[in-house]
């Protein structure tokens, strides 16, 4: 099983959003389980590699319109951003 890292101001994102959203939370924190458990590259919330200037990150579903940016490796999985779509999110 992976170990999760927080990336830059991620943590207070996420901690901001388990304030305000309890549902949006809820399904960030099944999607966050699921990735550190199973493969990151499968599974809920239609993980994506992003491309461009944000190629070697991944992205999921978290709602509609909210989104989990992160990357991993074999023993991390590293969360860069939550939030809103790409031009809107908090790190």
């Amino acid at each position: 099983m992976r170990s999760l890292v927080f990336e830059g101001n991620t943590w207070a994102a996420y901690e901001e959003l388990r304030q305000k959203d309890q549902r949006l939370h809820k399904s960030l924190c099944r999607v966050i389980k699921e990735m550190l458990r199973d493969d990151p590259s499968t599974g809920t919330g239609k993980p994506e590699p992003l491309k461009h200037s944000l190629s070697g990150l991944w992205s999921r579903r978290i709602s509609q319109q909210d989104r989990v940016i992160y990357k991993y490796d074999e023993k991390y999985v590293y969360i860069f951003a939550i939030g809103g779509h790409y031009d809107q999110l908090q790190s």
